[in-house]
């Protein structure tokens, strides 16, 4: 009943809502949804057609809380057609340093307004918030702003919006909502329909997705261009296997044309081996991550991502490796009409030599590049995972849903940052120093007449290795109200 209504409404589902995600994820492990979900945004029509397909009365308890809650929401969306208004106010002190999956406020205070309309092929969202002392100097901006059409079963779209590649929860290493968006022209399949051919149906539901945008901030080579592609699968019930790429290229004094994209599309990007220097074209990473549910019960997922820098000398071939592993645990909690998810994860962002990334470390090989000096970073931050190179992050969060729609989180995290001793590294995001950063945060959402209610808590410890003078303690917290 909603796929009719489905042609007026806006077409992606975009990051940063965890309770939906994890819904989501409990209908994925219970065999109700088959959509991929580690590639955000999500096309809500293909979440739109699988939820139509689902027979409720098979769910038991807390997966058909779930349905019932992610029906809903698809309902909201689907009679949010025509013209509308939003808002959004926060204010904030110290916010996030390290953002997760979750949507934090960005800087210590927050004003947005926007205006979206929604039709039969065009899809329109107009965002502008106005932050006050940010640290990249932009006060107004479009972040989340976008103009898509709808072309058969693929979308076309231009403008600013989030994305995160992948099945962690507290990062990515490859695509993560850490840095702001980058203006970008993108691609993406509508809905995960399997091929028809039998020697390719095995490959299940699937969506691909590919962007080219342009780093125009502040950069040693400016207006570098980054190139991304996702490919994302679910062959067996219960497991989705994504394959990611990203690349910089282009910029001031650098190869530009076909052949430097045919290049990067083909990986001739080894000096020496496969292109000549002053050819190169560009900085890639590459990798794939998976997910699994190996019961229909829901009750336990494992992940892993292994995303490859380009620095291998002497041939084409990945040898230095990113590496994060979690798992999932979910059921029902304090009785009937709570649901928890809890995750542990841990990350490793300093490369590792080897066929699988695992012999000899190898520092200042993460997000760094010998011609694009900038890093695979925008904005001052990492475009990966948050806790940018050469560190390592421990994480338990866990979220509690209420069948009216509460949310609780809370979040535990240890992170290495910089964590090679020998190096002092002044492009680092984060310190250009070896630090330990700890941090416990409790988040709280609930739903109000004319929108939602957001606040957390928490405090962060951080220990500079090589200077305790630089050591914080230091209490955070936020509160946003949002207008829908």
């Amino acid at each position: 009943m909603l796929l009719p209504a489905w042609a007026g409404a806006e077409p992606w589902l975009a990051p940063g809502d965890v309770a939906l995600r994890s819904d989501l994820n409990t209908l994925a492990d219970a065999r109700a949804l088959r959509t991929p979900l580690t590639t955000w945004p999500l096309p809500w029509a293909d979440i739109a057609a699988e939820l139509g397909a689902i027979d409720a009365g098979k769910l038991d308890g807390w997966a058909l809380e779930a349905y019932q809650r992610v029906r809903a929401r698809a309902e909201a969306e689907a009679g949010r057609r025509g013209a509308a208004g939003y808002g959004y106010a926060s204010v904030a002190e110290d916010p996030r340093l390290i953002r997760s999956f979750d949507d934090t406020p960005r800087e210590d205070a927050q004003l947005g307004a926007g205006f979206r309309y929604s039709g039969e092929r065009f899809t329109v969202r107009l965002n502008a918030t106005r932050v006050w002392d940010p640290a990249d100097g932009d006060t107004v901006r479009p972040d989340g702003s976008y103009i898509g059409a709808d072309l058969g079963n693929w979308t076309l779209s231009v403008g600013y919006p989030d994305r995160w590649w992948g099945p962690g929860w507290d990062g990515s290493l490859i695509l993560s909502t850490n840095a702001r968006p980058i203006p970008q022209v993108s691609i993406s399949r509508a809905r995960s329909t399997p091929f028809e051919p039998r020697w390719l149906h095995w490959i299940g539901p699937w969506s691909l997705t590919s962007f080219i945008g342009q780093l125009d901030d502040e950069r040693e080579i400016d207006d570098a261009l980054l190139f991304g592609m996702r490919f994302a699968f679910k062959p067996l019930p219960g497991l989705e296997v994504g394959v990611s790429r990203t690349a910089q290229f282009c910029g001031d004094e650098r190869p530009c044309d076909l052949d430097a994209f045919g290049d990067v599309l083909l990986g001739r990007d080894n000096r020496g081996v496969n292109v000549d220097e002053e050819e190169e074209p560009g900085n890639q990473l590459g990798g794939f991550d998976l997910r699994w549910a190996p019961f229909d019960s829901g009750l336990a997922a494992f992940y892993l991502q292994w995303i490859g820098e380009d620095s291998r000398h002497g041939g084409p071939q990945i040898g230095s490796w990113l590496r994060q592993l979690g798992v999932e645990l979910a059921g029902m909690a304090f009785g009937r009409g709570w649901q928890h998810r809890t995750h542990f994860e841990v990350a490793e962002t300093i490369c590792r030599e080897g066929g699988f990334g695992l012999s000899d470390a190898k520092p200042r090989c993460a997000y760094e590049h010998s011609i694009y000096r900038t890093g695979y970073r925008y904005e001052g931050r990492s475009i990966g995972h948050g806790i940018d190179g050469d560190g390592r992050a421990y994480t338990i969060g866990s979220t509690l849903t209420s069948s009216e729609e509460r949310v609780w989180r809370l979040s535990l995290r240890h992170m290495e940052i910089n964590r090679t001793d020998s190096w002092f590294n002044p492009g680092h995001t984060i310190s250009p120093t070896p630090q330990d950063l700890s941090e416990i945060t409790v988040m709280h959402r609930r739903p109000l007449a004319f929108g939602e209610l957001r606040a957390a808590v928490g405090y962060s410890k951080r220990d500079d290795r090589l200077n305790d003078e630089l050591d914080e303690r230091s209490v955070l917290g936020w509160l946003e109200f949002v207008i829908r």
